[in-house]
């Protein structure tokens, strides 16, 4: 196998990899990145997550100075704690809070442009392309280091002996297995996305990072919890956010009939709902907003949607409070004029609330030398503020690079990792692999899982399709076993994203289905309410023998967390 060494190891590609790699630069230690496909691409392999969705605008959540009337730091923090009721970490919080202002002064300091001082917000542009440009603004600086930026390189396992991180084993593009020595490895894999059929996320986010930790010792957190909102499927995909409607929103089906209203419990109305829905864009089953969502997942599911699997929305007579102008010119420029054309939606993944489980310098709570950053980082609970993972990936990813750079002192002789070790992680199941002579290549394979986990995972679940995911997840298990085919080199890559899928769907599941009650983004249709008594807890998930273990915990039993009268400061608030 090829053979690297490096201090610190980072691997991905996006916002906060970027980050954390010129901290660690900063921080004195040699530094090396593992990124899948090619860097700094937007919506290739290797990309990241950050510079991926389509939108009007995108936004750093800001922090205004205390005692102060914009945003002030103890309000936004009392608002991102209560956005998690109760399960979001409040001391990852205050990190955030008093560090995001001068994570976005480091952008600027850069290049990065933002609209206003107040407001770090970054309207879509043709520059932009309805991205951010974050990740090509930090390649320009790690280009200007003598980091070794590995492309093609889709690691596959973390190398732990005596629960230290000696480093990680992977195969490249073409097939060929390699191994990288490192004094501390940092994930910033992104999330999975790729999990669902609908999703904003680009190819590589396959949840690696999870799959990586859960398979190594690592805890995960939260995993019930991911961050859905409405989106065009058609001519192109883009996010949809029509916060501050004034008038109820229209909908119909692919017959060209009205259906909201079917979805309507008894007593709510489609005003009520629609006021709601209008000051959020995630699905949230904390007020009326989510029958909205429900309808929309529903009648697709039942066969109604358009010929685009979507729903047509209405917004000929309508139109966003927030930023219209901005919005309007963005769907002119992809070819849709609100005022005339139907837009067909659909309710796509946007991000993982949960993770690996760190403290305040993005240490694993569990495994020494290895850190996890971004959307592969657990912080966010039930539901979360907009803003605060794009921060967030600045704020975690410095404070990783920084650790990283110290932790990599103390850092293990490679000659411990014995070539048993690594026959054992590596040859073995690439053997295996390429020794399987079946009939589905990996991407044959992907279609049916990516719709299997949209249908059961996102927007409402309930027991009878939980049980329906899980078996799937257990019989496609035995098809990536028996009937796998690599017909090209890249296959081999992606039959290992296949299992590390399979992996994270089951930590969903198997979190979604222990936790009977809802909250924020996690609905249950068969368990609709709230239960504080016996669910103000985190669910954290772990392999014991290579078995998935549940485990309720709850990370404020110490500071506890009181429901706040209002819900919300901030609206929108996401």
């Amino acid at each position: 196998m090829q053979t690297y060494e490096t201090d610190v190891l980072v691997v991905g590609g996006g916002g906060a990899a970027t980050a954390s790699t010129i901290s660690a630069h900063q921080g004195g230690a040699r530094t090396m990145m593992a990124v899948k496909g090619r860097f700094g691409v937007p919506g290739k392999r290797g990309a990241g997550a950050t510079s991926n969705p389509m939108a009007d605008f995108w936004t750093i959540r800001t922090v205004g100075p205390k005692g102060g009337f914009f945003n002030p730091p103890e309000l936004v923090h009392t608002d991102m704690v209560q956005m998690g009721l109760g399960t979001t970490d409040p001391k990852l919080c205050q990190v955030f809070v008093d560090e995001v202002s001068e994570a976005t002064k480091r952008l600027r300091k850069m290049g990065m442009e933002f609209e206003s001082k107040m407001l770090a917000t970054m309207p879509a542009s043709e520059k932009t392309k309805g991205t951010n440009n974050i990740v090509q603004i930090q390649k320009a600086v790690i280009e200007g280091t003598n980091t070794e930026v590995l492309e093609g390189a889709n690691v596959v396992d973390l190398i732990v002996q005596d629960g230290r991180v000696q480093g990680v084993v992977g195969v490249r593009d073409d097939g060929e297995p390699f191994v990288i020595h490192a004094g501390a490895v940092i994930m910033a894999t992104g999330g999975v996305g790729q999990l669902f059929q609908y999703s904003f996320n680009p190819p590589g986010n396959t949840g690696d990072g999870y799959a990586m930790a859960l398979r190594a010792g690592g805890e995960l957190f939260n995993m019930e919890f991911m961050q859905q909102g409405m989106a065009s499927v058609y001519p192109v995909q883009a996010m949809v956010m029509l916060y501050e409607m004034e008038e109820p929103f229209r909908m119909y089906n692919g017959h060209g009939e009205s259906f909201l209203e079917k979805y309507l419990p008894d007593g709510i109305t489609l005003e009520q709902v629609s006021k709601d829905k209008a000051f959020h864009w995630p699905v949230s089953c904390r007020d009326t907003g989510i029958h909205l969502d429900r309808a929309m997942h529903n009648e697709v599911l039942a066969g109604n949607g358009t010929p685009n699997d979507g729903v047509f929305l209405d917004l000929s007579r309508g139109e966003r409070g927030f930023q219209p102008e901005v919005f309007d010119k963005f769907m002119r420029d992809l070819g849709i004029d609100i005022k005339k054309d139907l837009v067909q939606v659909q309710l796509f993944h946007h991000t993982s609330n949960g993770g690996i489980r760190v403290d305040e310098h993005t240490r694993s709570s569990t495994i020494e030398g290895l850190f996890a950053i971004g959307e592969t980082m657990g912080w966010q609970g039930a539901d979360r503020i907009g803003g605060t993972m794009l921060g967030g990936s600045q704020v975690f990813g410095w404070r990783a690079g920084k650790a990283a750079a110290e932790a990599c002192k103390q850092r293990p002789d490679a000659s411990n990792v014995t070539a048993s070790l690594l026959e054992h992680m590596i040859e073995g199941p690439v053997r295996k692999m390429r020794e399987t002579k079946g009939g589905k290549r990996p991407s044959d394979l992907k279609p049916a899982l990516q719709r299997t986990m949209w249908k059961e995972l996102l927007v409402e679940k309930d027991a009878e399709g939980l049980a329906r995911a899980q078996q799937f997840v257990d019989d496609e298990r035995e098809r990536l076993s028996t009937d796998l085919a690599l017909a090209e080199d890249l296959d081999l890559a992606l039959a290992f994203e296949h299992r590390n899928l399979l992996d994270v769907a089951e930590a969903i599941i198997g979190a979604a289905n222990m936790r009977t009650e809802s909250r924020g983004s996690h609905y249950r249709g068969d368990f609709p309410e709230r239960d504080d008594e016996n669910w103000l807890t985190n669910i954290f998930s772990t392999h014991v023998d290579g078995k998935l273990r549940l485990e309720k915990k709850w990370i404020n039993e110490e500071t506890g967390w009181v429901d706040q009268p209002g819900d919300v400061r901030i609206m929108p608030w996401g």
